[in-house]
Order: structure tokens, then C-alpha cells, then sequence
């Protein structure tokens, strides 16, 4: 089982309802650097890789292990970074087994690769979920929409 959340900052006023940025059109950078700070709690198969440091935007993991899955289509090993922590995770894909593993705390866990691009969609997905719910008037941000929100129906 894998089990795959954010757990907003307190210290982050960006989840406060009252918060307003100083500028109403975010863009990628307010989203990976600047706001709606969470801590992740990752584990994989019992494994626990959850990560409680200063908080890192919920856009930027989502969007670092949507990286690393996307670079794992092409390489067998790639190491992701996360933009404010420096916080590591290595993946090694392995024909249809990924082994994800940190260095702090140092774990590593083993899953299918179904279950990574699983895991890469919920992290999206409830990043998504979380910041609109926080602020409903971010659903219609042109870039948080179209980079972590929802599939297009056609």
C-alpha cells in the first residue's frame, strides 16, 4: 500500500482563507518557491520516506516526482532535488520494479512502476485539491490549472 499526502504548514498563511498574494496572477515560481508550504508523508509498502523539514511547496514535490517518473521513461537512475530543502530521493528502474530511496531519513522502498505513475498523479492531484480548497479562486490560474490540476476531458 502507498500512502501519499501534504500536511500544510502552520507557519505557512498562504493556507489561511484570509491570504491574499501580492500578486493575483501567480506563476510557477510563487507555486514552487514561495507558497503553500506542506511536509510529505510518503510510504511506500510500509516504508516510511515522509519528509518533515521546513516545508516545501506542495507544487514542487508533485512536480519533482512527476520529473523523476518522466526521466525514468528514458534512464535507468535519476536523482530529484527538491527546490527549497535540497531534500533527495533517488529512483533506479529496474524493468518493472522502481526502488525510491532517501538519505535523510535514510529508507529506501521498492514499487511497480504503475505504482510510481499512480503515486505521481496523486501527489498532482492532491497538491490541486489542496491549494483550491484553501483558495477556490486559484482553480482558474492559468498555470497551476494546466501543470498539476485535473486531466482535460475531451
Amino acid at each position: 500500500m502507498i500512502i501519499c499526502s501534504f500536511e500544510p504548514r502552520a507557519d505557512d498563511v498562504s493556507w489561511s482563507s484570509d491570504w491574499r498574494p501580492e500578486n493575483a496572477d501567480l506563476n510557477s515560481s510563487d507555486f514552487c518557491l514561495k507558497y503553500f508550504k506542506a511536509d510529505l508523508r510518503l510510504v511506500v509498502h510500509g516504508v516510511d520516506l515522509s519528509v518533515r523539514l521546513l516545508g516545501e511547496p506542495v507544487v514542487d514535490i508533485a512536480l519533482m516526482l512527476d520529473y523523476a517518473r518522466r526521466e525514468l521513461e528514458t534512464r535507468s537512475n535519476v536523482r530529484v532535488e527538491a527546490s527549497l530543502t535540497q531534500h533527495v530521493y533517488s529512483f533506479s528502474r529496474e524493468a518493472k520494479t522502481v526502488s525510491l530511496t532517501t538519505d535523510w531519513p535514510p529508507a529506501r522502498a521498492k514499487l511497480t512502476w504503475s505504482e510510481l505513475c499512480q503515486l505521481t498523479d496523486r501527489a498532482k492531484s492532491e497538491a490541486f485539491k489542496l491549494i483550491t480548497t484553501a483558495h477556490p479562486e486559484l482553480r482558474d490560474n492559468a498555470w497551476l490549472r494546466d501543470v498539476v490540476g485535473p486531466p482535460r476531458t475531451v
